[in-house]
């Protein structure tokens, strides 16, 4: 196969076709695994240091050591990038807890798999739906609370999102979120939300990953003065918004026009939506918190 993706699997690059995992791969059988998902953009990646923060905390949470020291991550996820000649990057790296020792296994006694991937950069929606925003479905499933998985593991287990998903698509929306079991809005299978009512930016405070891109955008808003609050927020704050918007590493901020059948009253991307986001990408094109890609 010509031009193929080169991928770091367990301290080798090789391309995609020599790549294997085993069918017995915990990761597989189980979901049990732990990735991030980091981007680079004009050859820089952004906030790689934060990533591996988040990473390292969901390996030492979930007991699945590497080998592999935080150095050796960041120079493999480099390097991946760097070998498949990409400026624009999407990058997810992985462990998981490997091919177990027995069919019913320890499962502190393993030998971590351990992957980088880096692909050609990604939106989570196509440039014509980013202008004029998606339509937003607020899912029948609850999140995971604390005391049974709390979404500050970042699992490889996604079989929650994919049926929240299709749930979403089967109705014709563009996306999707759900609430946690006391109605309180949480988040997306790949992004965070935010609502803006009479200036006021607001995202949900609990039950929910703790994104990058999140973050940033919560600085972004406080540099800006805007007051930006983690708060506790229902159906009837997304109903009733000035704007919304959710954002993810895969694009930025992106604009929603309606919510379960309700659209927004306000002009899709709002203002200040629109400000949040180029803010964002200035942020990106400035090269600040930046890890460069060599040549």
């Amino acid at each position: 196969m010509a031009n193929q993706p080169i991928l770091f699997i367990n301290g080798e690059y090789k391309p995609l076709s020599e790549t294997t995992i085993s069918v017995l791969d915990q990761g597989f059988l189980l979901g049990d695994g732990v990735f991030d998902v980091v981007s680079a953009w004009k050859g820089v990646i952004f906030k790689l240091d934060q990533h591996l923060d988040r990473f390292f905390d969901s390996l030492r949470a979930t007991r699945l050591q590497t080998p592999m020291s935080r150095e050796d991550w960041r120079a493999a996820i480099v390097e991946t990038v760097r070998r498949n000649q990409l400026r624009d990057a999407t990058i997810r790296f992985i462990v998981t807890r490997g091919v177990p020792k027995a069919v019913v296994a320890d499962p502190r006694d393993f030998q971590p798999t351990m992957i980088v991937w880096a692909a050609p950069y990604i939106f989570l929606a196509d440039e014509a739906t980013r202008r004029k925003g998606i339509r937003l479905f607020i899912s029948h499933l609850r999140a995971f609370s604390a005391d049974t998985l709390d979404p500050r593991y970042k699992c490889l287990d996604r079989l929650h999102s994919q049926m929240a998903r299709i749930e979403a698509l089967e109705a014709g929306y563009d996306d999707v979120i759900w609430l946690d079991q006391a109605g309180n809005v949480c988040e997306g299978p790949a992004s965070n939300i935010f609502v803006i009512k009479e200036g006021v930016v607001r995202t949900p405070r609990r039950n929910v990953l703790r994104g990058i891109t999140r973050q940033t955008f919560i600085e972004l808003a406080r540099d800006a003065a805007l007051p930006v609050e983690e708060a506790d927020l229902t159906a009837f704050d997304l109903y009733a918004a000035d704007e919304v918007f959710t954002c993810s590493t895969a694009g930025g901020a992106l604009a929603v026009r309606e919510v379960a059948g309700r659209p927004l009253a306000g002009s899709v991307p709002g203002p200040l939506t629109q400000k949040l986001g180029r803010l964002y990408w200035t942020l990106r094109e400035s090269g600040a918190h930046g890890t460069p890609i060599p040549a």
